[in-house]
């Protein structure tokens, strides 16, 4: 038995992407100029998937003592050029060093309306369904060094420092940012019950 179900996403949606609706109709694509479709931005594309999912879980169980958490967008931090940026930060940034960049930001208001909206859904049919944002984002954007870097595969300078690296600049390390998100989890958990 499933007592909570947590929304993880986000990157994806920065992706070429074409996207088809029920019935499987084309809606529309992203980052694909090959084909021949209306353009259907990442921010529509993330709004309709979150949008859906809440109404599918709030439809199946809107009167349970379950929970679905989402969780807001979080931040990549690369820097430089396709194939050949990083992302070097070794320390967290301090209030005021940097700003929140545009996507992240609209990415996590987007994530916050959705998860208002199915709130507000709930409580109109009369329902006890817990819906609850786990705000991230602003946490992982002060959290710069806490990527894998060129760390994502064992050992990447075994056999010397090479040009084009790999680096990943969207995952997160363990320990690291996640534990926090976990802690945050747990202490909402604890209140709960």
């Amino acid at each position: 038995m499933i007592d909570m179900v947590v929304f993880s996403n986000g990157h994806w949606f920065i992706q070429k992407a074409i996207y088809y609706g029920e019935g499987n109709h084309l809606i529309g694509c992203n980052f694909a100029q090959e084909i021949n479709c209306t353009d259907f931005n990442i921010f529509d594309a993330f709004r309709k998937v979150l949008r859906t999912s809440l109404k599918e879980v709030t439809k199946r169980f809107y009167k349970s003592d379950k929970t679905v958490v989402v969780a807001t967008f979080t931040l990549a931090h690369f820097e430089g050029e396709w194939k050949f940026g990083t992302c070097l930060k070794t320390e967290p940034y301090k209030e005021g060093d940097a700003e929140m960049p545009h996507l992240e930001n609209e990415m996590r208001k987007l994530a916050i309306e959705e998860v208002a909206r199915a709130v507000k859904d709930v409580k109109e049919m009369n329902g006890w369904l817990r819906i609850v944002a786990l705000d991230v984002t602003k946490l992982t954007f002060l959290r710069p060094d806490g990527h894998p870097g060129p760390y994502m595969f064992p050992n990447p300078f075994a056999n010397g420092i090479k040009e084009g690296v790999p680096n990943d600049c969207v995952h997160w390390c363990m320990p690291g940012p996640i534990d926090t998100w976990n802690a945050i989890l747990l202490e909402l958990m604890k209140r709960w019950s």
